[in-house]
């Protein structure tokens, strides 16, 4: 029974871990786009930094949380050392970083759009 809780454990973890990640690396390229944006004069300095103040703290937040999340499922609970549960975590953390990857294009190109 303990089992089949860790196991689902780490889907949540994989899938939770997954998630924080796509989102940072999102802002990350947001805020990429909108430095090319400024730097080629298609966005003026109050977009920009509107883009800027959007992006930032989301990196900053879901790094934190992303830290946090391993912090906690590795180090204080000391999960992830058995193969049922690295089966689970890959099983939780792969399809939303699918989905993601799906649509990761479009994304970008919105991206660059004044």
């Amino acid at each position: 029974m303990f089992d089949i809780f860790l196991f689902f454990a780490a889907v949540l973890a994989g899938i939770i871990s997954a998630d924080l990640f796509v989102r940072c690396w999102n802002s990350f390229l947001e805020c990429g786009a909108a430095l090319v944006l400024f730097l080629r004069k298609k966005i003026p300095a109050k977009i920009f930094l509107s883009r800027m103040g959007s992006s930032v703290p989301l990196i900053i937040l879901c790094f934190l949380l992303l830290i946090l999340c391993f912090k906690i499922y590795f180090s204080i609970l000391g999960y992830g050392r058995a193969e049922f549960e690295q089966l689970g975590y890959f099983l939780g953390a792969v399809p939303r970083t699918g989905v993601y990857l799906i649509s990761a294009g479009k994304m970008i190109d919105s991206m660059f759009k004044p």
